[in-house]
């Protein structure tokens, strides 16, 4: 019976080095710390015949690709919700 909780131990500790559950962790710790409370603005972002669109504060803003369109989220820190694809 001793060797089940230490093949188990084994396991649990292969199984997180392979998912990077650490480093998730320590993530998810972070984001919690830098913004305790904050909820991010979202834009809704969709696909047009040239390329991407939303509206952020009431201004239309298009986009070429979907780098810029991540680009651009994370410099105004807001998140985007893809809709239509």
């Amino acid at each position: 019976m001793t060797k089940l909780p230490r093949e188990l131990k084994d396991l649990r500790h292969r199984l997180g080095g392979v998912l990077h559950l650490g480093e998730l962790r320590n993530a998810f710790r972070n984001m919690q710390g830098s913004q305790p409370g904050a909820d991010p603005e979202w834009v809704i972002v969709y696909r047009t015949a040239t390329g991407f669109c939303c509206l952020y504060r009431g201004i239309p803003v298009e986009f070429a690709e979907m780098l810029d369109v991540q680009m651009w989220s994370e410099e105004m820190e807001v998140q985007p919700y893809f809709m239509g694809f």
